[in-house]
């Protein structure tokens, strides 16, 4: 009889991989979802294995201006989570339905200082109400429901 040993997966580092923004549209709910099918392959990264969503209440009806502040808090985000490679932006989900509100998901190392990041965007954007949270999701399950 053969043994046959599951193989483990290897990784390379985060920076390795390619950022590719694919852009899914729901018209019924009228949200507008952007995400990174360049990390496919890096998901279930085990250096990796807290799903941190940042969200943000809108309180705006111009589309110029939520596209500004949009573009302002991803390039927060990635700055931050771009030195040392912290971790990786991955989703983000623009509602303009009933609920207006954006939505930033990320893969992170366990390690992150949450508190002081949450911290840093609150003091970045003042007028916002930022919400943030972080949970363990190993296998990445939540971006890869949005890869199909």
């Amino acid at each position: 009889m053969f043994n046959l040993l599951k193989s483990k997966k290897e990784y390379k580092p985060i920076s390795e991989y390619t950022e590719g923004w694919n852009i899914l549209e729901d018209q019924n709910n009228q949200m507008i979802i952007r995400v990174s099918s360049g990390y496919k392959d890096a998901a279930g990264h085990p250096d990796y294995p807290i799903k941190m969503g940042v969200a943000v209440p809108l309180n705006y009806t111009d589309g110029e201006m939520i596209g500004n502040l949009k573009n302002s808090i991803e390039d927060s985000i990635e700055g931050i989570l771009n030195k040392g490679e912290k971790g990786v932006l991955v989703t983000i989900i623009t509602s303009l339905g009933e609920q207006k509100f954006l939505e930033f998901v990320s893969y992170t190392k366990s390690e992150l200082d949450f508190k002081s990041l949450h911290e840093q965007l609150i003091n970045t954007f003042p007028k916002e109400e930022v919400q943030m949270y972080a949970e363990r999701d190993l296998k990445w399950d939540t971006y890869l429901s949005f890869l199909k």
